[in-house]
């Protein structure tokens, strides 16, 4: 039989793998880490040390993780003449097993799995209906507004495993989705009346009758669930409370060892809390007065994906959330640059064709969105060229609404009422009629849109005859709607004018606004619709000449080429994936990171965990899609924070804090360094990250490239900045002698004195 070599492993993964199997552990391992194959080998150790292989569940958090974590334990297992596996699930699967064992020992009413997204469409209508009728107030808006935020909060709720009322107390939903708790337990009510469970439900309903009943002991008396001696849960920064909640309550005794980065929980919109991995699994596990039960804190914070380069990036972008762990990058060489065009469509090909030429392939190419807009710009430019491209968790550019409603504006503007074909689709019709509302009732509007459909150059008199039954502005707003249809074919030489004064006529953005349950949501669509005013206007052309170009690109082989394209998608998406090159757009503050009027500090260091997530995902090339301004490249080049309020034109605040220029300077300087060249001293505002960073590699000069980082600029007197307690303050006093100290005061607390090296002040923007 075959041994585990931990030669082979580093030091650190080493420690994980041999940690004393009689206490919990807790891993914090960074992007590209190596934990699978640490995990597997802390598995193997487990059964060298005569743990039987059934005593050993390794939970995953979704189907694909677990299917490629089997696979690769069943091959390194078999390899040493293990012929068995310990169990590899997902919490819906352990869920699922759960409900029915459950149910057959009579502790669980029996119910059947729903697996299709359209049912529980299907059951939130029903809870709406039943709402209305008990006469509850709900705004009627159009059902396309509400039901996405509706679905999240069902999610939410059922992560939380709270109150539904308590949970919408704590979101930060608008107030005319004040129904969303009541329309929750209707939901609940009916889904039990029918005995049915979707997936979320497969943890809660277990949950739900173990904490009610007590049934924690009798279910593992009685052989319900495996009685696992040891868990491994991978990705631990992503488990929700009801999860952890179920774990807890059945295991217990059993010893844990969790792996995560709480730096990469980009999933609390959905329910992941990173506070359980951060600070309650500790607070849950760590019995000071029994020895057994302690907790052995471990780092994996060698990443073998990419080298200094990004390392260096995602440790300065990190610290500002207070990480205590780096991110060392061992990898091969990862290169950094700015766009090499101001237009981003022009840069995009540009990254491209020199990627291509240099002997790789376009499907090693990821570009990485925080917004969804901003990849508006990047399928128009690869759909212009042809260039094979796989859109990855989001509806394709023609399908995209706030497009479709454009496209209905430009086949209006083509004539479309006398000649239906110019409408890329007939239903697109409807997009005249809903945006904005017409202010009809949901059958009324249905009705309405039919006869549209069927006598499209009938609208603009169909309209009008619907203002003469109205009174006051809504048939004033019913009559201006059919005068600009009909004064649109005016436009069809000037599309983007077209479209800009319909917006502008037809209060489409306020509309959108008035509509959005969060501000986030109302920009994205503006900025969508801007995005493809702005293409029509660089195109040029007739409607009739867009209109044309736009539906032949949508029947091109690029667009959706999953083999040989280029992949598209959001941060969120790209999560668990590494790319040879990655390409980021839509750096812009205001933007990305995404905040409204209040800069909030929780929300700020969950926009910088995405970033954080986004450029740990290049392996070879890191590429930045924009140019910084003069002054944005001198602060880079200095490594400084902007001290100015920028706008959503300026570059993110995400860019500064990873310090690009900085970290090309340090490789720099070691290769200089080795060959006994001169080099200059490096400055920076912060250069504590950098400073452990250098500490800990195997640069050979590690010692003598530290003394010449040097801080260039700290807070200065005037400065307003932000204490996590305290709120803002502006700094009064400086003692640059002694201790140092620093005295703020603040807009609320008065004034107060820090030892700045103990205290974590955020610098605010000027106004």
């Amino acid at each position: 039989m075959k041994t585990n070599n931990t030669s082979t492993f580093t030091h650190e993964q080493q420690q994980v793998i041999q940690h004393n199997i009689a206490t919990h552990a807790k891993v914090v391992a960074v992007a590209g880490a190596g934990k699978t194959t640490t995990l597997i080998a802390r598995i193997e150790f487990l059964l060298q040390q005569g743990v039987p292989i059934q005593k050993i569940g390794v939970f995953m958090f979704n189907k694909s993780a677990q299917e490629e974590f089997l696979q690769r334990l069943t091959c390194y297992l078999n390899e040493r003449s293990y012929h068995q596996t310990p169990h590899v699930m997902t919490f819906h699967s352990f869920g699922l097993k759960l409900c029915r064992r459950m149910e057959q020992a009579n502790l669980l009413s029996s119910a059947d799995l729903i697996t299709d997204d359209f049912s529980l469409v299907r059951l939130i209508r029903e809870g709406m209906q039943q709402l209305v009728k008990k006469g509850k107030k709900v705004s009627l808006m159009d059902e396309k507004e509400w039901l996405e935020d509706a679905l999240m909060f069902i999610d939410h709720v059922k992560a939380a495993a709270e109150d539904a009322h308590l949970v919408y107390k704590k979101s930060s939903f608008n107030s005319d989705r004040d129904f969303f708790p009541d329309l929750y337990n209707a939901i609940e009510g009916i889904r039990k009346r029918r005995n049915q469970r979707f997936f979320s439900d497969l943890t809660l309903d277990p949950l739900a009758a173990i904490e009610q009943d007590d049934l924690a002991e009798p279910i593992l008396i009685q052989g319900l669930v495996p009685d696992y001696d040891y868990l491994l849960i991978d990705e631990f920064q992503d488990i929700n409370p009801c999860q952890y909640r179920l774990l807890k309550a059945l295991y217990k005794h059993s010893k844990w060892m969790i792996v995560g980065d709480v730096q990469q929980c980009i999933y609390e919109w959905r329910g992941a809390n990173p506070h359980i991995m951060s600070t309650e699994f500790d607070e849950d596990f760590h019995q000071s007065d029994t020895t057994n039960n302690n907790v052995s804190s471990y780092a994996l914070s060698q990443s073998f994906r990419f080298g200094h380069q990004v390392g260096l990036m995602a440790s300065n972008t990190i610290d500002r959330n207070n990480a205590e762990n780096l991110v060392i990058g061992t990898g091969n060489t990862t290169a950094f640059s700015f766009a090499k065009s101001e237009k981003a469509g022009q840069a995009l090909l540009t990254e491209l064709k020199q990627w291509v030429t240099q002997g790789e392939r376009l499907d090693d190419v990821a570009v990485l969105v925080r917004l969804y807009s901003d990849m508006v710009p990047v399928q128009l430019a690869l759909m212009h060229k042809n260039i094979p491209y796989h859109l990855h968790g989001d509806s394709p550019l023609l399908e995209n609404r706030q497009i479709r409603m454009l496209l209905a504006y430009l086949a209006v503007m083509a004539e479309g009422f006398d000649n239906p074909q110019r409408f890329h689709s007939k239903q697109d019709i409807d997009y005249l009629l809903t945006v904005p509302s017409l202010s009809l009732s949901m059958n009324e509007r249905r009705q309405f849109s039919q006869r549209c459909m069927t006598s499209p150059h009938l609208i603009p008199q169909l309209i009008e005859e619907l203002s003469d039954q109205q009174e006051g502005w809504k048939g004033k707003k019913l009559q201006q709607r059919s005068d600009w249809l009909r004064s649109l074919a005016l436009y069809r030489n000037d599309p983007a004018g077209g479209l800009q004064h319909t917006i502008e006529k037809l209060g489409i953005y306020r509309y959108f606004e008035s509509t959005s349950s969060k501000d986030i949501q109302a920009k994205e669509k503006i900025a969508t619709c801007d995005a493809f005013i702005a293409y029509v206007r660089g195109v040029g052309g007739t409607a009739d000449d867009i209109l044309d170009q736009l539906l032949a690109l949508a029947k091109s082989p690029s667009e959706e080429d999953h083999n040989h394209g280029v992949h598209l998608m959001t941060i969120h998406k790209s999560k668990g994936l590494e790319f040879g090159k990655v390409i980021m757009t839509g750096l812009q503050e205001g933007r990305f990171p995404y905040y409204e009027k209040e800069v909030d500090l929780a929300q700020i260091e969950a926009e910088r965990r995405l970033f954080y997530v986004g450029i740990t995902r290049a392996k070879k090339r890191l590429v930045f899609l924009h140019q910084p301004t003069k002054s944005e490249n001198k602060l880079l080049l200095e490594g400084r924070l902007s001290n100015k309020r920028v706008t959503t034109a300026g570059l993110s605040r995400f860019v500064f804090e990873s310090c690009p220029f900085i970290a090309q300077q340090v490789i720099e300087a070691e290769v200089k360094i080795e060959q006994h060249q001169e080099f200059e001293n490096i400055k920076m505002d912060n250069p504590k990250a950098t400073q452990r960073y250098l500490e800990s590699v195997s640069f050979k000069s590690a010692k003598k490239l530290k003394i010449n980082v040097q801080e260039v600029r700290t807070l200065q007197v005037g400065d307003r900045v932000r204490h996590e307690k305290f709120g803002s303050g502006v700094v009064l006093n400086l003692d640059q002698k002694g201790n140092k100290m620093i005295i703020i005061d603040f807009d609320l607390e008065g004034v107060k004195t820090f030892n700045p090296k103990h205290t974590r002040l955020l610098k605010e923007m000027a106004t």
